[in-house]
């Protein structure tokens, strides 16, 4: 089951004043990045990136809260938000795109059809019979 949109401690901190070059950051849980990284990242979570946090690579995670600047594509399962300080410079995938006033987006979007909840009782098929 899908959560949606809440928000968890951090399992891999990358710390204000710190750069990392990597290939990948992978795994379950939330990523925080207040520094530097280079690399991509694909993680069964979220992904917070801090105003003094910079990404330059390509991401995959369940939702992502961008406050700093990310040059990469963004492939989000559930939610990507770009915040007043965000930039995101690359393409996006998402089911459900926010952007604050004053956030930069330089790219193409493209949003995923929304799964269809489920509906055990079958009340979606008695509002579909009334019309």
């Amino acid at each position: 089951m899908k959560k949606k949109y809440i928000r968890d401690a951090a399992s891999v901190i990358i710390g204000k004043g710190m750069r990392i070059d990597a290939e990948l950051i992978s795994g379950k849980g939330a990523v925080r990045i207040e520094g530097e990284y280079y690399g991509d990242i694909r993680t069964e979570g979220e992904l917070t990136v801090l105003k003094s946090g910079c990404i330059y690579g390509n991401i995959t995670v369940d939702a992502a809260y961008i406050s700093g600047n990310v040059t990469g594509n963004i492939t989000c399962a559930e939610l990507l938000h770009i915040k007043t300080t965000g930039k995101l410079k690359g393409d996006i995938e998402s089911e459900a795109v926010l952007m604050d006033e004053g956030a930069l987006f330089i790219g193409r979007s493209l949003m995923k059809e929304r799964a269809p909840e489920p509906d055990p009782l079958g009340i979606q098929d008695l509002i579909d019979d009334d019309d």
